[in-house]
């Protein structure tokens, strides 16, 4: 019976029914193998007692879920677990969820742990009253097996247990049934045919024990195939797309893309700061080989290319921390968009290259492009269609030398009361990310310390309310206190001293506490980009006001593409 279930492009996913006897011929046979991005068998000897278990009493299992192929797998795949596929053979499915269970199964049933032997007992219980499996832990030394009564099967039937690998279906075991009950039993007649009722009645339950399976066509696209298997394993650590096609490279090309991206992290040991070093050298790779840098894209990179170029990659990865770091951008926690990161390598791989008045104009075209992408609207949608046509631009203007024209410099740059409506940068707002920005670009230095924001001491800043929530709610102020305008970043310990004083009584602390005066206590505010007077004041109104002039006006500088600083 088949049923289907749900439409994919070209094709359905079905619902079967098969027996236990012919998953594990499929096994045996090699028609059944893992895509080699599957991870490993991970399944502890309790599991693998409790689904055999389940099997002996007829308990669900879940089910299995495969890839149904023709011709040449489209991944490169390899045999289940402890299995010696025959030579020539062909698979017909590739397994995306059900690998612990099968090969738990397989393993169990034809004696391929180890350390680990399994018995049914039929003298103990499960708590549910049902046939019970033990493990039980196996040594070799010299030759032997340990604990020898594991090997004797008189001793065996006295302890009530029986061998997992009797109840492997096929005509073999069967006879091999009846050769280890003559043995156990000493040939006594009545025991004989007692033990092997019992043994060939566990027999039947495991060879026609139904495990389901759903399927997906061959005419299913890799990209399809892959968004499946994220989904259904999601109950275990996702599997990324670096994950995913690791395998294929190495095999590929005999390169390790592990060694590269260690070769990577220490000449660039910034870049795993602002996000997953993995995710970020795919995506930048599909941007060099002028691909959308989107899953299915770098399913089709060019793997030669990759290695090929790695060595630019790299020197634009170098190029594009230093550029971020100068520009105030120092981790993931404070970065309003990540579609910019890939860009900034990709571009900065051709700007290396530059020198002089040609490396001075790529470096304008790169801070237009950097704030604009934190900005503008551009990447808020359909960015990696967006992205793909800005890099192709700007790759004109700078690798080529010709007048590129990226849309990103045509998009319209957020007005003053977009600006004030902005909410907490902690949260994952870009807008209110780029304002804390503008602050940091100033330096922030500590409203007490005097410290200057840096690489190191970014993650130990805490996000500040200038006019602290307690203060606005006493003075019965309608105002939102969760606002990028009124946050700024500080140290803990100064955190801890202003806590919730009003700005009037916590600036007149800070002068007080320095013997430098107002005129330190002026700088540390113009380097977080804070107007003094209505600070002086308590006007919260009118110094979000001021604060959202201050940022518009650095916003229109640094999205041209022109240095600024408070």
């Amino acid at each position: 019976m088949q049923r289907k279930l749900t439409h994919y492009t070209g094709g359905h996913v079905e619902a079967r029914n098969r027996d236990l006897k012919d998953w594990v011929s499929a096994v045996g046979r090699g028609q059944v193998q893992l895509p080699r991005f599957q991870r490993f068998e991970a399944w502890s000897y309790g599991q693998i007692a409790s689904l055999l278990e389940s099997v002996l009493n007829e308990l669900p299992v879940g089910s299995m879920f495969i890839l149904e192929v023709e011709g040449e797998p489209p991944f490169k795949h390899r045999a289940i677990n402890g299995v010696t596929v025959p030579e020539g053979a062909r698979v017909s499915e590739l397994l995306l969820d059900g690998q612990q269970r099968l090969t738990a199964l397989w393993k169990s049933l034809t004696g391929g742990y180890q350390d680990r032997d399994y018995f049914v007992s039929f003298n103990e219980r499960t708590d549910y009253d049902g046939i019970a499996v033990q493990s039980v832990k196996i040594s070799h030394k010299q030759g032997r097996k340990y604990p020898l009564w594991t090997n004797n099967p008189t001793e065996l039937i006295k302890r009530g247990y029986v061998p997992v690998q009797l109840l492997l279906p096929g005509e073999e075991t069967a006879q091999q049934v009846m050769d280890w009950v003559k043995q156990a039993c000493a040939d006594t007649p009545n025991d004989v045919l007692e033990h092997v009722v019992r043994i060939n009645s566990w027999r039947a339950r495991f060879s026609s024990f139904n495990i389901p399976f759903l399927s997906l066509p061959t005419s299913t696209s890799r990209a399809q195939v892959l968004e499946v298997f994220t989904r259904i394993n999601t109950g275990f650590t996702p599997l990324s797309i670096f994950d995913i096609i690791t395998a294929d490279i190495e095999q590929e090309i005999g390169e390790s893309l592990h060694d590269l991206l260690e070769s990577l992290n220490g000449r660039v040991p910034g870049m795993a700061r602002y996000g997953d070093v993995q995710d970020i050298v795919l995506r930048t790779a599909a941007l060099m080989q002028d691909k959308t840098p989107d899953r299915p894209s770098i399913l089709e990179l060019d793997w030669k290319k990759l290695v090929d170029h790695w060595a630019e990659m790299v020197r634009g990865a170098e190029e594009a921390v230093k550029f971020l770091e100068s520009e105030k951008v120092l981790d993931a926690q404070r970065l309003p968009t990540f579609t910019v990161l890939p860009a900034l390598i990709t571009l900065w791989s051709y700007a290396a290259e530059l020198s002089g008045d040609k490396l001075g104009e790529a470096r304008t075209l790169l801070r237009k492009f950097l704030w604009r992408g934190f900005f503008t609207e551009r990447y808020e949608s359909s960015a990696h269609t967006a992205v793909i046509h800005d890099v192709r631009e700007l790759r004109k203007s700078i690798r080529d030398g010709i007048d590129g024209k990226p849309p990103i410099f045509e998009s319209e740059l957020p007005k003053k009361q977009e600006l004030l409506e902005a909410g907490w940068p902690k949260k994952k707002d870009r807008l209110a990310r780029a304002i804390l920005l503008v602050s940091l670009k100033g330096g922030a230095t500590d409203l007490a310390d005097g410290g200057e924001i840096q690489v190191a001491s970014a993650g130990q800043r805490e996000y500040h309310h200038i006019f602290p929530e307690a203060y606005l709610r006493n003075q019965k102020s309608e105002q939102v206190a969760n606002l990028a305008l009124n946050c700024a970043l500080i140290t803990w310990k100064t955190n801890r001293t202003i806590r919730d004083k009003e700005p009037l009584v916590y600036m007149r602390d800070r002068a007080d506490a320095s013997s430098l005066g107002d005129e330190e206590i002026l700088f540390r505010l113009k380097s977080h980009s804070i107007p003094e007077l209505p600070l002086r004041e308590n006007n919260y109104e009118e110094f979000l006001s001021q604060r959202a002039d201050l940022v518009e006006a650095a916003m229109q500088a640094l999205a041209s593409g022109r240095p600024w600083s408070p």
